[in-house]
């Protein structure tokens, strides 16, 4: 396992909480035919933004120390974890909501 993994570890809860509020808020407002929109391209900017975060450790740990490998795929690997983590725990929130408050069904 490379530097721009290890790094992605310490800061997956995060992506996990905010896909998690994400849902929650998804289930309570799930009328909003807008905000599932937002909500994608949160899950997105959200899981690019942490990504940037890992790449940037795993650049600054190979400037720092030669032997520490830097490579694409890696970066391109934990962006596709990221994107997945972030968007099942927003689906996990958003039916965790719905079966709290029983807002199951659209139909009016």
């Amino acid at each position: 396992m490379d530097k721009v993994q290890k790094v992605n570890e310490k800061i997956m809860i995060i992506g996990i909480i905010v896909g998690f509020a994400l849902g929650i808020y998804l289930g309570i407002d799930h009328d909003d035919l807008n905000f599932w929109v937002i909500l994608i391209q949160v899950v997105f900017f959200t899981s690019l933004i942490m990504t940037l975060i890992s790449a940037l450790g795993g650049y600054y740990a190979n400037a720092r120390d030669k032997s520490v490998e830097f490579n694409i795929t890696s970066v391109i690997r934990v962006f596709i974890l990221n994107l997945a983590v972030v968007a099942v725990s927003a689906s996990f929130g958003f039916i965790f909501c719905s079966i709290a408050i029983g807002n199951f069904s659209t139909a009016y």
